[in-house]
């Protein structure tokens, strides 16, 4: 069972991702390598901010795909209706396969993802991908219909759900959009402990990265923030007046000696997370 962690993870990436990707089916198979890269690494939020003109149309489109990832395979007719343009080419998205998506499932004491069908009082009848339809006990959960909220199979035989406030396992990310680098900054730099990525940083090692476990541990919540294909943060940060100097805490080169000239946002995405899930709790 994997659990979810005790730090708050967030990575921020620019909409302009997909600037370099000429077709729809294209921008689809990247977003679906980043978000696979978010579930792998139990990422809690991807924000992605805006960081050229005209680029909010690809900001809505990376969260609508990232969203679609994070529901349920089993219910994903119910919450998305046939025919939406941004998911023409959904069939491509890898599958996630976070614990709440009933894999290798069902199985007693499995929590997974449910659709409330309909609600009355303290009964509501959901859909949790199990054979028909579940009536269960919500008590004063706050839920209508059309949500999706997360069950504990009590029992196969008979069939029987109870609801789960807050899941122990990892359930997928969440995703925010941000009009600007800026006010990406702005939002998180109060609460969490602020990283940079870029070739121009401190090279990682050892003594380095429990450093940083540390310090996360003391604010239990971590921005780890990645540039654009054409744009390091740098660039982007004195475009819109931020000095990364001074707003991050850690700036740093996971790929150091890179053997391209440019390493993409998801591959830096991969590396820089793949280092602190040594030490990130």
């Amino acid at each position: 069972m994997v659990k979810s962690r005790k730090t708050r993870v967030t990575i921020a990436i620019p909409s302009s991702i997909l600037s370099t990707e000429p077709t729809l089916e294209y921008k689809t198979l990247k977003v679906g390598v980043i978000g696979r890269y978010a579930a792998i690494f139990r990422v809690d939020t991807v924000a992605v901010y805006v960081d050229s003109p005209g680029a909010w149309k690809d900001a809505e489109l990376i969260k609508k795909l990232l969203e679609y990832m994070v529901v349920a395979p089993y219910l994903r007719k119910r919450v998305y209706p046939k025919g939406l343009l941004e998911l023409s080419y959904a069939g491509v998205l890898p599958p996630l396969q976070i614990p709440t998506h009933g894999v290798g499932g069902p199985k007693e004491g499995e929590i997974r993802q449910a659709y409330i069908v309909s609600r009355k009082g303290r009964r509501a009848v959901v859909d949790a991908g199990l054979e028909g339809e579940v009536e269960i006990d919500v008590g004063g959960l706050s839920c209508k219909r059309g949500d999706i909220i997360h069950v504990r199979i009590v029992s196969l035989d008979p069939l029987k759900l109870e609801v789960v406030r807050e899941p122990d396992v990892y359930t997928g990310y969440s995703v925010e959009l941000f009009r600007s680098f800026k006010s990406l900054v702005r939002r998180y730099k109060p609460s969490s402990l602020m990283i940079a990525t870029s070739r121009k940083g401190k090279v990682v090692d050892i003594e380095l990265l429990k450093e940083v476990g540390e310090k996360t541990r003391e604010k239990n919540s971590v921005l780890v923030a990645f540039g654009a294909p054409d744009r390091g943060l740098f660039e982007i940060g004195e475009a819109e007046g931020v000095k990364i100097e001074e707003e991050f805490d850690y700036i740093l080169n996971t790929v150091p000696m890179q053997g391209t000239r440019t390493v993409r946002t998801e591959e830096a995405i991969a590396a820089t997370l793949s280092l602190l899930n040594l030490v990130l709790e």
